[in-house]
């Protein structure tokens, strides 16, 4: 459905009323509004207005160091010292101003910028234009998959300490120590990278924010283990639309030709399905790797969504505003859903276990929506061929070729019984069953020509790298 159906929380019936509200007091007679109580289910609380209310904090507690006394001031600031890192964050500020609550909106850069920089790109001098406080602290390269934000996280280091949410927290909490900001329209966003961070911070703050836009970023490895029950809130997830493709390097890690196209399926299915989110995408057509160029648009749908009012419940009715004019993007609030298309079916090879071994290399990679492009490189060095690497004949008679050693036969019978009880899926969790299996069967297997040929190859995806931790003694 697109472009229309975006849920607001008037429903039908009071809209009437307020409408026969209207004409009686036009001919004079005098009635109080109709009110709708808040949907249950985590809908929008009809017509009543959201109060502006300023999010209390005092700078003695709030902020660190010189922040204590000195309030940020509009442009970039520094020395922001947080979890032993002094930290940088470029401001805008909203003219006027006064005593009344401000929106805030924290953005978080992508690869190879500051938030200066991206908050130039992005012109999020619109967002203040519409009343917001910009803050777009800089990236300070932590974490470990991507090192750029502390965002993506391997299983077992979910609930680690991350001191780029506690850059987000004190950073929330200072400016509103100096400034008024209003705690029912707090938002986040980010691009890229800071798409990835955006994922991380909605799935943890979900009890502060009202909302953000999830701008081509990787959804997978970004939730917290248990998953929490999210409070209600708006998300708009974007992305530049089928070529929206990402090639590069950061802190010594690089990928290429990876795929954000899945990553915002898979973000805009999650927030979707969950009870409490009201959920929209917005896609290029055909724009790239890019922050769609409609900042001013997008600022006025967040603050269509405050706190409690999600744009999510029975009876909700409303329409997703028209996209500028001359503007390439298309915009629905149905969940988007990506598929490859790609089907891999290997066939038997010379020696027991080849195919199970591509086979699973074909479900848990080629044709994985995320890994498979990142990968693209290696699974054809591994002789998958054709143009999404779908043939996988040449993975198996590579297999035959290079299982020669002893410890072959073993390797192979342990990933013919992992293929067996594997269960691919479409995201970065989605390629465990062949990365354990690699780390598992390949382990201490030095003497194995198969795992010699398979681990020297992975290892030359450096992004990869850290997942098949077993390939690094190869």
């Amino acid at each position: 459905m697109v472009a229309t159906n975006i849920r607001r929380g008037a429903s039908l019936a009071v809209a009437v009323a307020l409408a026969l509200a209207t004409a009686c007091s036009s001919s004079g007679t005098s009635s109080p509004p109709p009110s709708t109580p808040a949907d249950a289910g985590g809908g929008d609380a009809g017509t009543t207005e959201v109060p502006k209310e300023r999010l209390a904090a005092d700078p003695a507690s709030a902020c660190p160091g010189k922040y204590k006394t000195t309030p940020p001031v509009a442009g970039q600031n520094v020395e922001l010292e947080v979890a032993g890192q002094k930290r940088a964050f470029f401001a805008i500020f909203p003219e006027g101003g006064g005593d009344e609550p401000a929106p805030l909106f924290v953005a978080f850069n992508g690869t190879g910028e500051t938030g200066q920089s991206f908050a130039t790109r992005a012109k999020l001098s619109e967002m203040a234009q519409k009343g917001f406080v910009v803050i777009a602290p800089s990236s300070a390269g932590n974490g470990a998959t991507w090192p750029v934000w502390d965002s993506l996280r391997q299983p077992g280091t979910e609930a680690a300490p991350n001191k780029d949410l506690e850059l987000f927290d004190t950073l929330v909490q200072c400016v509103a120590a100096h400034r008024p900001i209003d705690k029912n329209r707090i938002y986040v966003g980010g691009h890229s990278a800071g798409g990835i961070m955006t994922n991380h911070v909605l799935q943890r703050r979900s009890k502060l924010l009202a909302g953000g836009i999830v701008a081509s970023g990787v959804y997978s490895l970004t939730s917290p283990s248990p998953r929490e029950a999210l409070d209600p809130m708006f998300v708009l997830v974007t992305w530049g639309g089928d070529n929206d493709k990402y090639s590069g390097s950061a802190g010594g890690v690089s990928v290429g030709g990876f795929n954000f196209a899945n990553e915002a399926s898979l973000a805009s299915q999650a927030y979707a399905k969950d009870e409490n989110v009201g959920e929209a995408n917005c896609r290029g057509q055909e724009l790239g790797h890019a922050w769609l160029p409609m900042t001013s648009w997008m600022a006025d749908l967040l603050l269509q969504h405050p706190k409690g009012r999600p744009g999510k419940g029975k009876g909700v009715v409303g329409d997703l505003p028209p996209v500028p004019a001359g503007v390439k993007v298309t915009c629905s609030d149905d969940p988007y859903q990506y598929t490859s298309g790609i089907d891999v079916q290997c066939l038997p090879g010379a020696k027991d276990g080849c195919r199970e071994a591509c086979q699973l290399m074909g479900d848990c990679a080629v044709e994985n929506g995320t890994v498979g492009p990142a990968l693209k490189p290696q699974l054809t060095e591994l002789g998958f061929s054709g143009a999404n690497n779908e043939s996988c004949g040449g993975c198996v008679a590579r297999c035959d070729q290079k299982a020669t050693t002893p410890d072959d036969p073993g390797v192979l019978q342990c990933f013919k019984d992992r293929q067996a009880a594997a269960k691919c899926g479409n995201d970065i969790a989605g390629a465990f069953p062949l990365i354990n299996a690699v780390n598992d069967c390949c382990k201490d297997k030095q003497g194995s020509g198969y795992c010699t040929d398979v681990c020297t190859i992975i290892k030359k995806s450096s992004s990869a790298a850290s997942f098949f931790s077993t390939c690094n003694s190869f």
